[in-house]
């Protein structure tokens, strides 16, 4: 399937079919990807981040206000210079400032959720870091750019496996332990997490080292565990016996280069991503909502199908692609 406009087209409506109703992990990365494709599908995720930004609730009140639209909302912002939007990407960062954080220093996922309430979660290196990187692009304010860091190196300190630069997909900040599984999609969010904070943050920041360290050790992990198929990965990446997961391939289409420049690597995903694709815009076999479990048979036995955390990483890659930009 040839990487064009066209299925740039189909990728965008077959992503805006999707029943969003909150937002999530994957819906935010979704409306990214509209907002970047142009045209009818811009125009709904621009008609989706203001129907929200004018009716959603305080967000202080919110427990997941946390995966909140950041990026999306102040690429609107950008747009458009409409002062609502940043306002609520400014309430969105205050929230984020003042979450729980557990003893080993990183932001608990859902400190109100009983069972799940010391429970660190690989997926929020997306949300987190990035948002307040750009937030403090927008605003000049580099105590958000401080915080990016802070929250996202936190979170890497504990879910990184220092020998095989993998990441655990949670960790249990009452035992202190990782879970050790290393989930496909969660090397995927840690991918995006380091290189969209470490583009957006200031040059000559502190922390710009460690991330760059980080991000080179989890793409050499990555290229270690690529499957036996160029430009996929299974869904535990280490574990061939499970499934392979077509959303870790976009993932690693639209964010190597931004931590390693592996444009080989890069080049065989977007490959891989556009065969997933069928002929109406889905990528399918994508795993469904997956949370953070104790063994690989947990993520082994996830059911597939057709996700917005798999629309959303494969849009942004081929939209990139079709402007003829680097994939």
């Amino acid at each position: 399937m040839d990487t064009s406009r066209t299925l740039v087209d189909h990728v965008s409506a077959a992503t805006m079919r999707y029943p969003f109703k909150v937002w999530g992990f994957g819906e935010s990365i979704a409306i990214h990807g509209l907002l970047a494709a142009g045209g009818d599908a811009q125009t709904y995720a621009v008609n989706m981040l203001r129907r929200w930004a004018e009716s959603a609730g305080p967000l202080a009140d919110e427990p997941l206000a946390h995966v909140a639209p950041g990026v999306p909302l102040l690429d609107l912002y950008r747009l458009t210079g409409a002062r609502q939007l940043l306002d609520r990407a400014l309430e969105l960062a205050t929230v984020l400032a003042a979450t729980v954080t557990g003893r080993h220093g990183a932001r608990l996922h859902r400190p109100d959720l009983p069972g799940w309430d010391r429970e660190v979660w690989v997926d929020c290196m997306h949300l987190d870091g990035p948002f307040l990187a750009h937030l403090a692009q927008v605003t000049g304010d580099q105590h958000w750019a401080d915080l990016a860091a802070s929250l996202l190196l936190a979170h890497a300190r504990v879910l990184q496996d220092e020998r095989r630069g993998l990441f655990s997909h949670g960790f249990d900040d009452a035992s202190g332990q990782p879970n050790r599984v290393f989930w496909g999609r969660g090397q995927g969010w840690a991918l995006l997490g380091l290189g969209d904070t470490l583009a957006a943050l200031p040059n000559n920041h502190p922390a710009r080292d460690e991330i760059v360290q980080r991000g080179q050790a989890l793409a050499d992990g990555l290229r270690r565990t690529e499957a036996d198929q160029p430009g996929c990965w299974h869904t535990v990446v280490d574990a061939p016996h499970t499934y392979l997961e077509p959303s870790v391939g976009a993932f690693v289409a639209l964010g190597m280069q931004g931590v390693a420049g592996d444009m080989a690597l890069a080049r065989r995903a977007l490959v891989a991503t556009e065969r997933g694709i069928n002929a109406v815009g889905e990528l399918t076999d994508v795993s469904d909502a997956t949370p953070v479990g104790s063994s690989v048979d947990h993520y082994a036995h996830r059911g597939h199908g057709v996700f917005p955390w798999g629309q959303g990483p494969a849009l942004l890659a081929l939209a990139r692609a079709a402007r003829g930009e680097s994939a």
